[in-house]
């Protein structure tokens, strides 16, 4: 039973529309209104849509910037990673283009890349630039910039089992997002379940359903009750549940992850398969064997199928993103 990290889509552009633009500005406002309701592959037509716009209107390389990385965001949602690692890749070229590699922009796209599941090579170099970019940037950048930066890093220093480094850039992510709490709680939200897998993994499980709460608490008053943003962190709390031995809390918090995944993403979502791996653990658990294992050979068959569409094993280098 795996833990889920940062799932929140990080767009980090904001956007101008003028009277040349304005149907791009429509589309791209028609997408994130779709992200933000969890419909992800409505989004991306929307944004395909936009892109089309904003590409016949020359409309400038920093929008090309802010279309393909929320197009990308939306793909990542739909599961779709293959795709979603071919759009980043396009934002990447035009904002090196334009603001430089060390710029956090550039940060977060290279950690947006580096965090998708069809990446699992060595991530050391990544690991450097991100640093790179908040030292450079520590002064000049936005807050929320710099939280976005720092959650990232934290979650591939905990991928990669380095608990006491990722707690340090964790407590810093905390600090400078204070000021975000009331405009940007889906941030925070991701900091708190960043907080909660890290102790987690230092056997301090009470602290991490608590911290796996609040999460949901952040969340649950931007989305709703119903929303496959909440599915990460239900996930994580019944596998802090199920390590103190709460198993009926822990069954029905992970059907509830179920249920919402498989309705807002669709069945054959790659998650939807890793919720299920958690299901067939919890019920072998609770000696309801029969069900675990029907459960156990459906989670298998969602995460063949992924693997097949989205060549789960590649790897990826800061020299390929440069």
């Amino acid at each position: 039973m795996k833990a889920l990290l940062c799932i929140t889509l990080l767009t980090f552009c904001g956007t101008a529309a003028n009277n040349a633009l304005e149907a791009w500005s429509k589309r791209v406002s028609e997408g994130k209104a779709l992200t933000r309701a969890g419909n992800y592959a409505a989004a991306t037509q929307a944004f395909r849509r936009a892109l089309a716009v904003a590409e016949g209107a020359n409309a400038g390389d920093q929008k090309l910037v802010e279309i393909y990385d929320a197009l990308a965001s939306a793909y990542a949602g739909a599961g779709q990673y293959a795709e979603s690692e071919h759009q980043y890749r396009h934002a990447l070229a035009l904002a090196e283009k334009t603001e430089g590699p060390q710029s956090l922009d550039y940060a977060v796209l290279v950690a947006s890349i580096a965090a998708l599941p069809t990446q699992i090579g060595n991530r050391e170099p990544i690991i450097e630039m991100l640093r790179e970019a908040i030292a450079v940037n520590r002064r000049t950048g936005s807050a929320r910039e710099l939280a976005i930066v720092r959650v990232c890093l934290a979650q591939i220093l905990m991928d990669r089992r380095r608990y006491v480094e990722a707690e340090s850039v964790l407590l810093d992510a905390q600090s400078s997002a204070a000021s975000l709490m009331t405009t940007d709680p889906g941030l925070l939200a991701d900091l708190l379940n960043g907080l909660g897998f890290l102790r987690f993994n230092q056997g301090r499980y009470r602290e991490s359903i608590e911290l796996y709460l609040e999460s949901l608490r952040l969340l649950e008053s931007v989305t709703g009750d119903e929303h496959p943003l909440l599915v990460a962190p239900l996930n994580n709390l019944a596998l802090s549940y199920l390590k103190l031995g709460r198993l009926n809390e822990a069954e029905v918090t992970l059907r509830r992850a179920n249920t919402m995944c498989g309705k807002t993403l669709g069945e054959d979502h790659p998650t939807c398969g890793a919720l299920l791996e958690g299901y067939a653990v919890v019920l072998r658990k609770l000696n309801r064997k029969r069900e675990a294992k029907a459960v156990a050979a459906r989670a298998a068959q969602i995460t063949r199928a992924f693997r097949s569409r989205n060549g789960v094993g590649s790897t990826i280098s800061v020299t390929a993103l440069r």
